[in-house]
C-alpha cells in the first residue's frame, strides 16, 4: 500500500473534492493500461501499485458520494434495464456492472433520462439504464448479478432453465368384450 495515496486521498475527502478523486481515478486507470509488459521488461510490480491506489481513490469516492440507491426493472435474454443513483451526490453518474456466473460482461453508466424518475425526485431523471445482452450470452441456468458502483447488488439471482414438460401418464382402460359388460 501506497501510504503517500492514502494521504492525498484523505485530504481530498475532507476538503470535499469528489471531482480531484474522480479525475485522479481516471489517470490512475489511463496508467494502468499502459502498463504493457515488453519481452525486456514485466510491469507486475507497477500494476500492483496503480491497482491498489485505485482502491484507496475508490474508497474515498465511495465516502463522499454516498449510499447508491437503484432497482433492476427488467431482466431478460433481450433486456436488463434499470436505474441507480448517488443519494449524497445524484448529479454523479453511477457505474454499473454485469455480471453472467461471475464473468463481467459488461461496464455500463446510469445515465439515460426517464420522466418518472425524474417526476419521483430521483436527481434530474438522467439515471436509467439498460443493456442488451449480445446473442447467445443468457445462457440457463444463469446466475445474474448487477452491480451498481462496484459495491451495491441491485440484483443478484440465479435463473433456472424451465423443466421439460411432462405428458400425465394416460391409463388405457382393458377393452372389454360385449359379453363382460
Amino acid at each position: 500500500m501506497n501510504p503517500g495515496i492514502e494521504g492525498i486521498v484523505g485530504m481530498y475527502v475532507k476538503m470535499g473534492e469528489l471531482d480531484t478523486l474522480q479525475r485522479m481515478k481516471e489517470h490512475r486507470q489511463n496508467l494502468l493500461e499502459q502498463c504493457v509488459d515488453t519481452a525486456n521488461f514485466s510491469f507486475d510490480v507497477t500494476r500492483s501499485i496503480y491497482r491498489s491506489d485505485l482502491e484507496v481513490i475508490e474508497a474515498g469516492i465511495e465516502s463522499l458520494s454516498g449510499e447508491v440507491t437503484g432497482h433492476v426493472d427488467v431482466f431478460n435474454e433481450n433486456r436488463i434495464a434499470g436505474w441507480a443513483l448517488y443519494d449524497r451526490h445524484p448529479d454523479k453518474r453511477v457505474m454499473i456492472e454485469i455480471y453472467f456466473n461471475g464473468d463481467l460482461v459488461a461496464e455500463i453508466v446510469a445515465d439515460q433520462f426517464r420522466k418518472d424518475l425524474l417526476k419521483l425526485n430521483k436527481g434530474d431523471g438522467h439515471h436509467a439504464f439498460m443493456f442488451e445482452p449480445p446473442a447467445g450470452s443468457y445462457q440457463l441456468p444463469l446466475q445474474l448479478e448487477i452491480r451498481a458502483a462496484k459495491r451495491k447488488v441491485l440484483k443478484a439471482v440465479t435463473i433456472e432453465a424451465p423443466a421439460a414438460a411432462v405428458e400425465p401418464a394416460t391409463t388405457v382402460e382393458p377393452a372389454m368384450d360385449d359379453e363382460a359388460k
